[in-house]
């Protein structure tokens, strides 16, 4: 499973996804709570993080420097918006008018991916 996380072959893959392909490939009989123990485990080692995109299923992405995403509202998909994070600056400005410590934030475009829109 680490190997199909670290491919690149999907972005943001949901436990349900992940589940789906290992039963095709490497473990046929792999249950639902192993898929979920393995990617905490991937999650505490710092391999791969946490997206949420607003529907409610938690994604799983490898770790990289921060980016901005946008999900489809029809079949799900989630793509990386490249480039890196679109609203950085946004962040002083937040900092300064409410006197916060950031931590980081989360963007999130909603919309129909180019499949779905035909």
């Amino acid at each position: 499973m680490k190997e199909l996380l670290l491919s690149g072959f999907r972005h943001a893959w949901s436990l349900e996804e992940l589940l789906e392909r290992v039963r095709e490939g490497e473990v046929p009989g792999a249950n639902y709570s192993s898929v979920f123990r393995a990617v905490t485990l991937f999650e505490e080692e710092g391999l791969v993080q946490r997206v949420e995109v607003g529907d409610g299923r938690a994604r799983y992405e490898v770790r990289t420097p921060h980016h901005d995403h946008v999900h489809c509202e029809r079949c799900g998909r989630v793509a990386e918006i490249e480039g890196g994070c679109l609203v950085g600056d946004a962040e002083d400005r937040v900092r300064n008018l409410t006197g916060y410590r950031l931590s980081g934030h989360t963007l999130v475009f909603s919309g129909l991916c180019p499949a779905c829109q035909r």
